[in-house]
């Protein structure tokens, strides 16, 4: 069983280098689930269900949550954001529910309003998977 990464709730050192180490020594594609709400909490049980089941497409994809998101917004930033996102409105980052990192260049390949993510979750999962695949690509240049 794949368990998912739940980054501390106290210890903003601890969290910022658990979520560097996923980013980094991973090779696999990062939903990263922000908050600790019930809509966040669920999010992580629906990730690790469709994780952990037998279906080839979640087989390179981990979940990870932050409770506290302002422990790992800095390294955030410092990620290449998919050209056909809107730019990220990181001051009030805690409106989105789920942000896909991909899994070689470590780009942000789409983020999922909060709002949005109840109407159809599994919709938006897979969504964040394939946008973060799609965009695995070298965007410094």
């Amino acid at each position: 069983m794949i368990e998912p990464i739940i980054l501390s709730k106290t210890d903003s050192t601890a969290a910022n280098s658990t979520f560097k180490n996923a980013i980094t020594n991973e090779p696999v594609t990062i939903i990263l689930v922000i908050g600790d709400s019930t809509r966040s909490n669920g999010a992580v049980q629906k990730l690790s269900s469709l994780i952990n089941s037998e279906d080839h497409f979640y087989n390179s994809v981990r979940v990870v949550q932050a409770p506290t998101i302002s422990f790992i917004l800095d390294t955030l930033e410092e990620l290449k954001v998919s050209p056909r996102l809107d730019a990220i409105n990181w001051s009030s980052v805690d409106s989105y529910v789920l942000l896909s990192i991909s899994n070689v260049f470590n780009n942000i390949g789409n983020v999922v309003l909060a709002s949005k993510y109840d109407n159809r979750s599994t919709y938006y999962i897979e969504k964040s998977i394939m946008l973060a695949m799609a965009y695995d690509q070298n965007l410094n240049t």
